[in-house]
């Protein structure tokens, strides 16, 4: 349907595929325990994809979480100006949490979908290493899915 314009002006978008968020939440989900608060895909600017758990504060944190994540990655061009940027993951304290980022897709040099594991300020860095690293094995699947979304956004 052109809804009044001409059909040559009717721009169409054909998503190459789509995730059911709520089941990538429940996958999220299964690994809110030993410790661990939250789990969020996020993308490079901040915006919640997919969380364990979503309330009105974890939008607010996902935007922090990539900042941070983001602050780090230009940094890092400044420790080593001649080397190429190879940071992927990040573990670091907050007052109430501890937390694990990593990158999910690597889509351009500063694009990114990031993994992100929060647990209390008890959870031990191990546990939040291990559950980064085995959701990102398990999530690998979406990653094909993810590429396009986030080259959409550029």
């Amino acid at each position: 349907k052109s809804f009044g314009l001409p059909a040559a002006n009717v721009t169409t978008f054909t998503p190459l595929a789509m995730i059911r968020v709520k089941e990538v939440e429940a996958v999220l989900d299964r690994a809110v325990t030993d410790g661990v608060t939250n789990v969020m895909l996020v993308n490079d600017e901040g915006a919640l994809i997919a969380a364990a758990r979503s309330e009105e504060v974890d939008h607010t944190v996902s935007a922090v979480l990539a900042s941070i994540y983001n602050e780090y990655k230009v940094a890092e061009r400044f420790v080593d100006p001649g080397s190429t940027a190879n940071l992927q993951t990040i573990l670091f304290d907050c007052t109430t949490a501890r937390v694990a980022c990593t990158t999910f897709v690597q889509c351009q040099e500063d694009s990114q979908i990031l993994l992100c594991v929060c647990g209390n300020s008890s959870t031990h860095y191990g546990v939040l290493w291990t559950k980064v690293e085995l959701l990102k094995n398990s999530l690998e699947c979406l990653q094909p899915i993810f590429t396009p979304i986030a080259e959409l956004g550029r």
